[in-house]
């Protein structure tokens, strides 16, 4: 590869990618490059007929040479990473070992696609048309055959050339208008997004305004607002509905107008202290209705930020809990107890049974554990039908409690187990007793009419501190117990063994 000229204008810079040193030398002469050696007389009158002279006017071009299309794509990409692109390629059709024109034609394009090409051959492996189909040639390919024509080798290169500089004149002046319009364009739109964001924050606070007064006017809860002296200034409808209090009889009106008898003589003093000490208090208090109903809410009430010189304003939102507080008791009921026969259930049994231990603990009394299982209620139940089964075990547990002290705990387990705890016990032998008197009352027919039901009971006992000092040990030993009563025959009862960590060990 020879080395570039470095005197001539960028856009008439050529590369002649040749295997053939000859055509180098006549290609110099002919656009005005380096005059050629004696040694290449021979080719010339081969390839033009007679000996080459260079064209009046051909001088100017920066011709380079390559040999193979290996060596003409490496100029092509020095020249453009040295922003000294080539204008015009002749790349001749053969030229081995290496690649042939198509091969070098295609691969010059991937590096720069602006390079005008001109293939030179008298003798081509491939059809025109299949050059066209291969290539994506647009109007950047022509073909030259051999043997070449000076004037037209002459004028090829200066068109080409031309026409390279003008499209990129063409193109630099369209960047440069480019970046204009782009500049103009971005203050034109810096200009815009101002007076869109001006506009937005308008519509936004207009929104903002329109679904705060939306939201006021049509939430569930009740909405008041106040001033720092607890003066209503304004309602939302959810107020009027709650209270029965349309706007018109509350604004100007403080809200003591709710006030009922059924919170602490200083609930409302205090609950405004903390509200103006810390901007917010949150709590539930009955408050009375305007005919007369007392009814429970959940109140929320916030301080409104303001700047400074405006003055203070509270909102509250609350809702009418009522039902809610109503249901608790019973929610906590079902927590605790059996839905069937309303007896304690493990949970409250477990909890009792811990305080009572505690209780024992200390005044050094006794506690007994009976755990109770009715014999033959599968039978009946799987005969009969569970909705006897249910009468049934209502019956059961209706006769526990007849049988028991106040005092004492009548609990379901779940099925047919039921436990009876029994507290502040003087004489543990006496529980043998109790057991006896249950075993007799469950015992007995229980009439659901057309049929006559009968079950019997086994039960095992264990006591604190004999038997354990802790809750779970007490239900192990109580329900071994009652196993050990099962395997004695069923309906009568058995004592568990005294525990290792009880007082007797």
């Amino acid at each position: 590869m020879t080395a570039p000229a470095h005197s001539e204008p960028a856009h008439r810079r050529i590369l002649l990618v040749d295997d053939m040193p000859a055509i180098h030398a006549d290609f110099r002469k002919i656009l005005g490059g380096p005059a050629p050696t004696a040694d290449f007389d021979a080719f010339e009158q081969a390839l033009f007929g007679e000996p080459v002279v260079a064209p009046a006017g051909a001088a100017g071009f920066e011709l380079d040479s390559a040999y193979q299309g290996q060596e003409a794509l490496a100029c092509v990409q020095a020249a453009l990473q040295a922003g000294r692109p080539y204008a015009v390629a002749f790349v001749d059709m053969r030229m081995p070992p290496g690649w042939d024109g198509v091969q070098t034609i295609e691969r010059l394009w991937q590096v720069d696609a602006r390079l005008q090409v001109v293939i030179c051959t008298a003798y081509s492996d491939y059809a025109w048309h299949e050059v066209l189909e291969r290539l994506d040639a647009r109007d950047r390919l022509l073909i030259l055959k051999k043997p070449f024509d000076a004037i037209e080798v002459s004028q090829m290169a200066d068109t080409l050339t031309a026409k390279w500089q003008a499209t990129r004149q063409a193109m630099q002046h369209a960047s440069t208008l480019e970046t204009q319009v782009r500049a103009r364009t971005a203050e034109l739109e810096a200009a815009n997004r101002q007076l869109q964001q001006e506009l937005a924050e308008r519509q936004r606070t207009s929104a903002q305004l329109q679904l705060a007064a939306s939201v006021f006017d049509n939430a569930m809860d009740g909405i008041v607002v106040t001033d720092e002296r607890s003066c209503i200034l304004s309602v939302n409808p959810a107020f009027t509905t709650l209270t029965g209090y349309t706007a018109a009889e509350a604004i100007g009106r403080k809200l003591s107008l709710l006030r009922s008898d059924r919170n602490e003589p200083n609930f409302y003093r205090e609950q405004w202290n903390l509200l103006l000490q810390a901007g917010r208090w949150t709590g539930e208090l009955w408050n009375r209705r305007k005919d007369g109903e007392v009814f429970c809410e959940w109140l929320n009430i916030s301080a409104v930020p303001v700047t400074p010189g405006q003055p203070a304003r509270y909102v509250g939102i609350f809702n009418d809990v009522t039902a809610l507080r109503r249901q608790d008791d019973h929610i906590r009921h079902l927590a605790f107890h059996d839905p069937l026969t309303g007896l304690p259930n493990r949970a409250l049994l477990l909890d009792r049974l811990e305080h009572a231990i505690d209780g024992a603990a200390r005044l050094g009394e006794h506690l007994g554990l009976m755990f109770i299982d009715l014999d033959r209620f599968k039978q009946i139940n799987d005969t009969l039908g569970h909705e006897l089964g249910d009468r049934l075990l209502q019956e059961i547990a209706h006769r526990l409690r007849q049988q028991l002290l106040e005092s004492d705990t009548a609990a379901r387990l779940g099925g047919d187990e039921f436990v009876v705890l029994l507290e502040h016990v003087q004489d543990p032998q006496a529980l043998g007793t109790l057991a006896e008197r249950l075993i007799t009352s469950l015992s007995r027919p229980v009439v659901v009419e057309p049929h006559t039901m009968q079950v019997g009971a086994t039960i095992g006992i264990a006591c604190f501190p004999e038997h354990g000092l802790r809750a779970t040990d007490l239900m192990r030993q109580a329900d071994a117990a009652m196993y050990a009563a099962k395997s004695a025959g069923r309906g009568c009862w058995r004592v568990g063994p005294p525990s290792p960590g009880g007082p007797t060990d």
